[in-house]
């Protein structure tokens, strides 16, 4: 596959391409990670498949320690010449060569000695400025042990001008000193670990960089790194460090979700369903509840609808007026005729009236009745509304 080439025992790969037939694809490797043919090879600060991940800690354990004091000396058995200014020539190095001969015998009693470096000659006998070199083995107080270190080269030296004076000011050494004019200026240590943990961490991520003890030996470490005291607790979660800083992602497995800060809570899935089963349950009772509510409602007014046509319809065939109208039955008939036959229309017409009106109250119509007077003829009208 991908172009590869088959030489008789296996497959010939093209580059950025694997596998026993070439089928792995080149992984995007991520934040300077590079491809090797087989996987991402990532910088110091980024670990995984794709270099996707900041590292919890970074390596930066020294062997040793080195410091450096600052002392000046001056020499009573030598005179100063132009020529010692010069460091490439003879009596430089012969002066040189003489000084740190005295200076190792004088700190021979300290381990952590290593040598001297002289920075600078001046008149006055010979004035000597020059950095003692320290060498110690690294322990968390090592600052501490360094000062320690100096105090003890500091009373070598002193003593070593104090017995000239005890010998009445007579010197069998290579080099006499002037007690007063020895002094220590500084002590610098070449290794600061927060320093170190911090350039290592970049400028990104140095804020989440810091250093602690562990067995006696620096840790660069995020709190994502377990195993200290500032350790994230990311409880059943995985803790990865982003720009804005250390963050727990949560698990989630078969049976349980996983959430909070630091994944503190479980929530068990049987649960959850089940709860949500419940409220289904619930809103699909409503809906039928409702439904049958809307049913049963449109039921209704069908059937009053059907009782208020069926009084129409009964209040027709009795001869009544249609509902919301009136008729007198009197403009019918002539002016000059009142005979019996007329009252007992009338009569007649009251009672089909009267039946009709019991009809329509048992459905509930409003009803309204009108006397009205023609030619001496009192008329009863009736108004059915609905």
């Amino acid at each position: 596959f991908n172009g590869g080439t088959w030489n008789g025992q296996a497959c010939e790969c093209p580059p950025d391409y694997g596998g026993d037939k070439c089928q792995d694809e080149p992984a995007v490797c991520q934040n300077g990670g590079s491809w090797d043919g087989i996987k991402c090879v990532c910088t110091s600060l980024y670990e995984g498949s794709k270099c996707e991940t900041v590292v919890s800690s970074i390596d930066i354990e020294p062997e040793n320690v080195s410091a450096q004091m600052e002392l000046t000396v001056k020499v009573t058995n030598q005179k100063f010449s132009q020529e010692l200014l010069n460091r490439s020539s003879s009596e430089f190095q012969k002066f040189n060569e003489t000084f740190t001969k005295q200076m190792d015998i004088i700190y021979s009693g300290i381990p952590e000695y290593e040598t001297v470096n002289i920075t600078k000659l001046t008149p006055g006998s010979v004035v000597v400025e020059h950095d003692v070199i320290l060498k110690a083995k690294f322990i968390p107080d090592y600052k501490e042990f360094i000062n320690k270190i100096a105090k003890k080269v500091e009373e070598k030296i002193k003593n070593a001008t104090q017995e000239q004076i005890l010998n009445n000011d007579t010197c069998t050494t290579l080099l006499c000193f002037n007690m007063t004019a020895t002094k220590v200026q500084n002590i610098s240590v070449t290794y600061d670990p927060e320093e170190e943990c911090r350039k290592k961490a970049g400028k990104d991520f140095a804020e989440h960089f810091f250093v602690e003890y562990k067995d006696e030996r620096p840790k660069c470490i995020t709190r994502c790194m377990p195993g200290f005291k500032a350790s994230l607790n990311c409880n059943f979660g995985t803790c990865r460090l982003e720009r804005s800083g250390p963050r727990c992602y949560c698990l989630t497995t078969d049976t349980e979700w996983y959430s909070g800060e630091t994944c503190e809570f479980s929530t068990k899935k049987s649960l959850v369903y089940g709860l949500l089963g419940a409220v289904g349950a619930v809103v699909l009772v409503g809906l039928v509840i409702l439904l049958v509510f809307v049913l049963r409602s449109k039921r209704e007014v069908k059937r009053q609808k059907s009782k208020v046509n069926q009084l129409y319809q009964w209040h027709e065939e009795d001869g009544g007026p249609a509902p919301g109208t009136f008729q007198n039955a009197g403009f019918n008939i002539s002016e000059g005729i009142r005979n019996s036959q007329w009252t007992q229309n009338i009569s007649k017409a009251n009672k089909q009236t009267n039946k009709a009106q019991n009809k329509i109250v048992e459905s509930n119509p409003t009803i309204s009745i009108s006397t009205i007077n023609i030619n001496g003829l009192n008329t009863s009208v009736k108004r059915v509304d609905f």
